[in-house]
């Protein structure tokens, strides 16, 4: 697969590590930095996240794995200990069940699957939340569960099908993609046979957006970010008609019906799915939307976060700051040689010191934070 045409969300993650940029996952970064406002008003209204709670035992924790985004699916994490190996730990940070020895992870659960590998046949199937093997690992080529579906193939002549979580083929393939088969409302991004190009395929097997673009992403909230031959982004919806014009330098993912783009002298803002520009270009860098907050960068590279009209509700005062999910976010500030994080609520509050070396994004209310390149601590609400 042409990886750098798709851009998969299997391959993101809303970590913040040492090293990492201020704009994670877009479709290019900025450029130059612009000031920003810095009227204060008051935090957003409704549920606001007052504590959280460490586990009462580390976890042996060394990387995220390649094929997950580092948080909680269907209670289940999915992480890499000191050996190499990966192991599934409960939201209490016991491992939840032990796989045969030639069984080996390889995606986070989804529709109560995970990708597992046969290390013997080197073949592929998948678990159930309980880590019994309820698909035989009989595939050559396998995709993880999204929407509902998942692409299996199980030769070299066979150009694959679409199975359901029972392991039942709902579609059979008659032509071969280079796809991911992430499925986002319904469309998967897949790369032209000479790789030039991308365009988006369907459930039900046929290209239903042409290859026409030079790179695209998943789409979300009815939209995808695509580029034309000319070099700029603008975003079409699932029909593959255009919804905005295509002159961004660069552009974010829609989230709470704005995204985050870049304009041609390397400012950000956010439009609406018109295309209207809601908050004006002003940021040197910006994060998409959540909990009705988003994270900008100021010239002086400093982050904080403003409300969905643009006002700050989080001082700039962050080195690196995620999105908001399920109340909390992450946030660091770094020196010559290292960098700390920690963790805020809406209202911009610490709810954990600036201590971590790495922190993860919350969903399912956990999150894995580590002090060391070892090990980590599960935090819950």
């Amino acid at each position: 697969m042409n990886r750098s045409k798709l851009a998969s969300a299997f391959t993101l993650t809303l970590a913040l590590t040492i090293g990492s940029s201020a704009s994670i996952g877009y479709a290019a970064l900025p450029s130059t930095a612009a000031s920003a406002t810095t009227t204060m008003v008051k935090a957003p209204t409704g549920r606001v996240v007052s504590d959280l709670k460490a586990g009462s035992s580390r976890i042996e924790y060394t990387a995220v794995p390649a094929q997950s985004d580092g948080m909680f699916h269907e209670g289940l994490l999915l992480a890499s200990k000191a050996d190499g190996s990966s192991v599934f730990y409960n939201a209490q940070g016991k491992e939840a069940f032990a796989l045969p020895d030639h069984l080996v992870p390889l995606t986070d659960f989804h529709n109560q699957r995970a990708l597992v590998q046969d290390t013997s046949t080197k073949l592929a199937g998948y678990i159930n939340t309980q880590g019994k093997l309820v698909i035989p690992c009989i595939y050559t080529a396998t995709s993880g569960f999204t929407d509902g579906i998942a692409f299996v193939k199980k030769g070299a002549n066979d150009k694959g099908a679409f199975i359901n979580p029972a392991g039942k083929q709902v579609t059979t393939l008659t032509q071969s993609y280079d796809s991911d088969y992430y499925f986002s409302e319904g469309l998967a991004l897949a790369s032209s046979p000479n790789g030039d190009k991308i365009g988006y395929l369907n459930k039900s097997g046929s290209l239903a957006i042409p290859y026409k673009y030079n790179y695209g992403r998943p789409f979300f909230e009815n939209a995808a970010v695509v580029q034309d031959n000319k070099g700029n982004y603008g975003f079409i919806n699932t029909k593959g008609k255009a919804i905005t014009a295509f002159q961004y330098k660069a552009a974010g993912d829609f989230s709470e019906g704005l995204a985050p783009v870049q304009n041609q002298s390397g400012l950000w803002g956010y439009i609406n799915t018109k295309g209207k520009v809601i908050i004006p270009f002003q940021y040197a860098s910006a994060e998409r939307f959540g909990n009705g907050l988003g994270a900008v960068y100021n010239e002086q590279g400093k982050a904080g976060y403003i409300n969905t009209q643009g006002k700050v509700m989080i001082g700039y005062q962050y080195a690196k700051a995620s999105p908001f999910n399920n109340g909390v976010a992450v946030v660091g500030i770094k020196n010559k040689s290292t960098s700390k994080f920690g963790y805020i609520n809406t209202q911009g509050r610490l709810l954990t010191p600036l201590q971590y070396r790495q922190a993860l994004s919350f969903n399912e209310g956990v999150a894995v934070a580590s002090t060391s390149d070892r090990s980590a601590v599960l935090l819950s609400e």
